[in-house]
């Protein structure tokens, strides 16, 4: 526990008392903190307490039960870091309590803690400790986005092989208000190859027809000149295989949208497992990585088995996202493109609140 009073708790408390929170007894609130709970703390360089996280690590889960950051440094990212530190110190679920009102839970929001239900008038909210894997896509669709935004740490599959006519390489935009497919070249792609060994041929005729597409399609899109500078980044980006392009075009929109992503490749992973039977290798890999909670697109329903998951002591969700339509040129919607065509029309807000559209079954 990083060293903090029962003085400091209690005098730190009582500006803000009764306003997001009530605590009746703060003495008495403080004390048991001190004996049975721990904190991590942030102080300046007189050792004056700037900001601190007090939470309680005896239960299955981690229940933060008070952020406090001194009003004199609000708003320099002090609560996000110990969050951060939080989060890499444990491998359990993390919950808290906050109230509706308290702008507080945009925060935690931005760091996938999710809502789940409603407490004597406060939100339960809860990040979940969950591993999600999957291979590489260039500019997926939201569904991978909300693979990832349910889980906490993702791993691209990048050393399973190469899948022709899929979507590592692959994806679809907006033309003349239908889907059109665009594709990366490939040098010698086969299905017998991995995917981190396949290079993207990335020369100027391909670069020049594909962002003449893109001005094509989406020139007078409301977003189209942020997008760009994204699309650009990307193409820019010195890339030995198809598997670290792909990887950049998620992180590069995670990185427009201000989010965080933690993430690694399996081909990074150690022990290896490679040659392992699918879902052996799936739960082996979440083993390995001290998780007991795995999620997987809707689709793995039909390849993997609850009940053989379970039986390895790896509890197996799927995530099913929802269709959330918006507006783009014409008046019928062309779901499921690619995240750039998400990107080309709407606000950075509302992207994120896609990426969080998604029920888990």
């Amino acid at each position: 526990m990083d060293a903090i009073t029962k003085d400091e708790i209690v005098k730190s408390i009582a500006p803000v008392n009764g306003k997001y929170f009530r605590i009746d007894n703060p003495d008495d609130y403080a004390q048991k903190i001190i004996t049975l709970g721990k904190a991590l703390t942030i102080r300046d360089s007189d050792k004056k307490l700037m900001s601190y996280i007090l939470y309680y690590d005896n239960m299955p889960d981690i229940f933060i039960s008070m952020i406090w950051t001194r009003e004199d440094y609000r708003g320099r990212g002090y609560a996000r870091s110990l969050i951060k530190e939080l989060i890499a110190k444990t491998s359990k679920d993390i919950t808290l309590e906050v109230s509706p009102d308290n702008p507080a839970k945009n925060l935690y929001s931005d760091f996938k803690f999710n809502t789940e239900g409603v407490s004597q008038g406060k939100l339960i909210m809860r990040y979940p400790r969950r591993l999600a894997i999957m291979q590489p896509y260039i500019f997926p669709y939201v569904g991978y986005f909300n693979l990832i935004e349910a889980s906490d740490k993702f791993i691209f599959y990048d050393d399973t092989n190469y899948i022709n006519k899929g979507w590592i390489n692959r994806n679809r935009i907006l033309m003349n208000n239908s889907d059109l497919l665009f594709t990366i070249p490939l040098e010698k792609a086969s299905q017998n190859r991995q995917i981190n060994d396949i290079k993207p041929i990335i020369e100027s005729g391909y670069t020049k027809k594909f962002f003449s597409r893109i001005e094509h399609s989406y020139k007078k899109a409301p977003y189209y000149s942020d997008t760009l500078e994204v699309l650009n980044s990307v193409f820019a980006s010195k890339c030995d295989s198809i598997a670290d392009l792909a990887i950049n075009s998620v992180v590069s929109v995670f990185s427009y949208l201000g989010k965080d992503i933690r993430y690694t490749k399996s081909s990074l992973l150690s022990p290896p497992t490679i040659g392992m039977e699918k879902s052996d290798r799936l739960i082996q890999i979440t083993k390995n990585l001290n998780y007991d909670k795995y999620i997987n697109s809707i689709g793995g329903q039909d390849l993997y088995d609850k009940v053989y998951f379970n039986d390895r002591n790896i509890k197996l969700d799927f995530i099913r996202p929802e269709l959330v339509e918006y507006k783009q040129f014409g008046d019928t919607f062309v779901p499921w493109l690619s995240v750039i065509d998400i990107l080309m029309f709407n606000d950075k807000q509302s992207v994120k609140k896609m990426f969080n559209s998604y029920s888990i079954i």
